[in-house]
């Protein structure tokens, strides 16, 4: 964690310009144009061409499309820091060579139409390049990667492991009762046997009358 990521910032942001400042100067008052000097023959040449283009040559003749990516960049970085506030190395230094690469080569384009490019890398064929271009380059290569695998905004064992299909909001067994109970509810109900009731014996009229004869005959004997 950094103390002071924004002096860190200006320190990287600074250096690198005053770099990519001081290595076209050199170039433009030592060499002549189109002349090459090669370093390692056939693999790696020192070759000072003109770049009316973007980064590595592209987008030739388009010079207000620089200008607007340049305030796009701008905003993008200031965005950045005013949000998120950062304290690790990678991204302070990632934006502060985006932001100084950005500048040299809008600088060149502003005061003579055209970038200075002179790293000729001929073993690739690749596109002849300068220190702005490398900064942007590894600028953000070192965001990127802080982004993806160290700023945790990007949770990779929750993309991973993601089931194709999204669980039920209800447990498995809630559903197993429902379907118990709706089973219940098709299965016909058997019916109940009664229990049949105990029948009082039946008492003769005559065996009645002889009940109360005798009770009031009783009733007599004790007065």
């Amino acid at each position: 964690m950094l103390r002071r990521p924004g002096k860190m910032f200006l320190a990287v942001a600074v250096f690198w310009l005053l770099l990519d400042i001081v290595s076209k100067q050199v170039v433009v008052h030592m060499m002549d144009l189109r002349q090459t000097i090669p370093l390692w023959d056939g693999v790696f040449h020192l070759t000072f061409v003109r770049n009316y283009g973007a980064a590595f040559s592209l987008m030739q003749g388009q010079m207000w499309l620089f200008f607007g990516a340049m305030v796009l960049l701008i905003v993008l970085v200031l965005w950045f820091w005013i949000s998120e506030r950062p304290h690790h190395w990678m991204p302070v230094m990632g934006t502060a060579l985006v932001m100084a690469g950005a500048l040299g080569n809008t600088l060149d384009r502003i005061m003579t139409g055209s970038v200075v490019d002179m790293f000729d890398f001929r073993v690739i064929n690749f596109a002849i390049f300068n220190v702005a271009d490398i900064g942007i380059s590894v600028g953000c290569a070192i965001f990127l990667f802080w982004l993806i695998f160290l700023s945790g905004q990007l949770n990779w064992k929750e993309v991973f492991n993601r089931p194709a299909f999204p669980e039920p909001d209800f447990a498995e067994s809630d559903l197993a009762s429902d379907c118990h109970a709706e089973s219940e509810e098709l299965e016909p109900k058997s019916p109940q046997k009664s229990k049949p009731k105990k029948q009082k014996p039946k008492v003769s009229l005559k065996e009645r009358m002889s009940s109360k004869l005798k009770g009031w005959e009783e009733g007599l004997d004790d007065e």
